[in-house]
């Protein structure tokens, strides 16, 4: 259920538009605005590091990216080892991902694979939580750049750091922090070379020989409206009466994840989000960050890690099994947690 390590790698990639909250100085508003569109008019190639801290070390993923605006990309991955020669190919609309080491590529949902630079976003709920401000001048792999920050209304905590090429608008740097103030993880290009063209050959969606082209990671199809996402469950669906100050419903989905129908609902505050997983299975999943640690949440004994600045908790309450994965800290999860009630 957590993300994708790759996700994390082309996060870089997607910024969020705010059109002048209060707080945030018109530069800062101006910034951004030309940020989410530089990509679709600016191609180039680079190599990109990116650095996930976990409670007991840093996990680290080196890539190189070949983009072709508007919509044309290709991730190839130089480390860590296991996923060395990894690669990614896609127009936002088709994205394949070779495994050269399983002689299979996989056709994942562009969306799915935190790839999607082009999904709706609703910028009025930037513009209630965050203040974009503009900071000191500085470099990133050698290019003039600009520091923008991006601070919680509601807590005042920074919650991410932008570094803003001053010639193409491209973020060349993202930092993503804990509510405590420490770093979760941190994205930034060690080389960038804007260019003119690219060889078309470098993102063509082919199946080579000897490989099968499989279903992907996808988890599932955002439903049209919560009666379509829940009317074909064999389980009464339960939803937080708490919410952390700021967010709201996003969407909901229905999908099977390792055989088990289960309901997908997300909550987002224009730049943070959580998942609430719903199953009847009543079985605690998998976790693949580590030992978990217990947690009470509410009157239940359940479990919790972290990953950089992903934490995930789960418990199981009346016959279903209740999991919660975001971008906040165990205690809120927990706290969000305590308001379901099966």
């Amino acid at each position: 259920m957590a993300r994708p390590l790759f996700a994390l790698v082309c996060a870089l990639l997607t910024v969020i538009v705010a059109h002048n909250p209060a707080g945030a100085s018109p530069e800062g508003n101006t910034l951004l605005q030309r940020a989410v569109v530089a990509d679709d008019a600016t191609s180039y190639t680079g190599t990109l590091t990116s650095v996930v801290y976990t409670s007991d070390r840093a996990e680290s993923t080196v890539v190189n990216i070949d983009h072709l605006a508007p919509s044309q990309w290709r991730i190839w991955y130089v480390a860590p080892a296991d996923a060395y020669g990894r690669l990614i190919v896609s127009n936002e609309t088709v994205t394949y991902q070779y495994e050269p080491s399983a002689n299979k590529v996989y056709a994942n949902n562009w969306s799915a694979s935190a790839l999607a630079l082009g999904d709706a976003l609703d910028t009025e709920r930037v513009e209630k939580n965050y203040a974009a401000q503009v900071g000191a001048e500085t470099s990133v792999a050698g290019r003039s750049a600009h520091i923008l920050t991006m601070t919680s209304k509601h807590s005042g905590t920074l919650v991410e750091r932008l570094w803003i090429d001053d010639q193409t608008n491209l973020i060349l740097r993202r930092e993503i922090y804990h509510a405590d103030g420490t770093i979760a993880s941190k994205m930034s290009f060690d080389n960038v070379r804007t260019v003119k063209t690219l060889p078309k050959e470098l993102f063509n969606l082919s199946i080579p020989a000897r490989m099968t082209l499989v279903p992907g990671a996808t988890y599932a199809t955002k439903a049209a409206s919560d009666v379509e996402a829940t009317s074909a469950l064999t389980f009464t669906v339960v939803r937080p009466k708490f919410l952390p100050e700021g967010f709201a419903l996003a969407h909901e989905s229905l999908g099977t994840h390792d055989a088990v129908q289960t309901l997908q609902i997300v909550y987002d505050d224009g730049l943070r989000d959580f998942s609430l997983f719903e199953n009847a299975t009543g079985r605690i999943p998998k976790f693949d960050n580590g030992a978990p640690h217990p947690i009470a949440v509410g009157d239940q004994d359940g479990f919790y890690s972290e990953a950089g600045n992903e934490t995930i908790v789960s418990w199981n309450a009346g016959g279903l099994n209740l999991t919660l994965v975001g971008d906040l800290p165990a205690k809120e999860l927990s706290a969000i947690g305590a308001s379901l009630k099966p």
